[in-house]
């Protein structure tokens, strides 16, 4: 008997080449989750303090940052 070796496909979509990003917005503090390639099918999560645009592009750039060093490439987001 053969064991069935077709692959599911993933709930999320790893091949893209670029790094997701959601937000969930409050006053108080801003969940950012996110999907880099390079780090697995796990979405990230980091908080940063309600309407602190500047702490957020900062994490977006390491984001960027984190999957050209474990890729080699850099991506959009």
């Amino acid at each position: 008997m053969q064991a069935n070796t077709t692959k599911a496909p993933a709930a999320i979509r790893v091949d893209l080449a670029a790094i997701f990003v959601s937000l969930e917005l409050s006053r108080s503090k801003w969940l950012v989750t996110s999907l880099s390639p390079g780090g697995g099918e796990r979405m990230s999560r980091h908080l940063v303090s309600g309407g602190d645009i500047p702490g957020l592009l900062d994490h977006v750039a390491e984001l960027q940052r984190k999957a050209e060093v474990r890729t080699g490439q850099s991506f959009r987001v």
